[in-house]
């Protein structure tokens, strides 16, 4: 594996689509801010123009900080794949515990901050994350994300 530190200024300079296995419009995170082997931190802009954005609320409703978080992790592990000279995994989300919605929605023109923390990633690919999105200093939703990454497609249609 390549050295993190000596590969970051690399990966930042990158488009967030080279680590997650989406296209647009599905690529929810504007940019990878920092990342080390086992967390990142990302960021989006809520616009009119940002996929799920509802103009009756003028915002994306706080719900979708679930799939802010899933592809902060996928991102995270776009980055593992990229260190070792090996192509992006598929990845899902399993499910989430413990999520904490303390805002309805994120708001027009205002930018969040993804963090996303592994607790553990065993050999099968199962993993589990503790996720937040803050602005300002304050935490808009929190939640444990539960994922699995395979790099054997075949693997999920047996």
């Amino acid at each position: 594996m390549q050295s993190i530190e000596a590969q970051k200024p690399i990966i930042l300079s990158k488009p967030v689509s080279e680590f997650v296995p989406h296209s647009a419009p599905m690529v929810l995170i504007d940019k990878i801010v920092d990342f080390d082997e086992s967390s990142l931190v990302a960021e989006f802009s809520v616009s009119a123009e940002s996929r799920f954005f509802q103009t009756d609320i003028s915002g994306i409703e706080s719900w979708v900080g679930v799939e802010y978080m899933a592809q902060a992790i996928a991102a995270l592990a776009g980055i593992r794949a990229f260190l070792v000279n090996q192509p992006v995994n598929l990845g899902f989300l399993l499910g989430t515990r413990k999520l904490e919605l303390f805002q309805q929605q994120f708001n027009n023109n205002q930018t969040y901050t993804v963090q996303i923390k592994e607790l553990y990633m065993d050999d099968s690919g199962l993993g589990s994350f503790d996720c937040s999105i803050v602005q300002n200093n304050q935490c808009v939703c929190a939640a444990k994300l539960n994922v699995f990454e395979t790099s054997d497609q075949t693997q999920l249609l047996n």
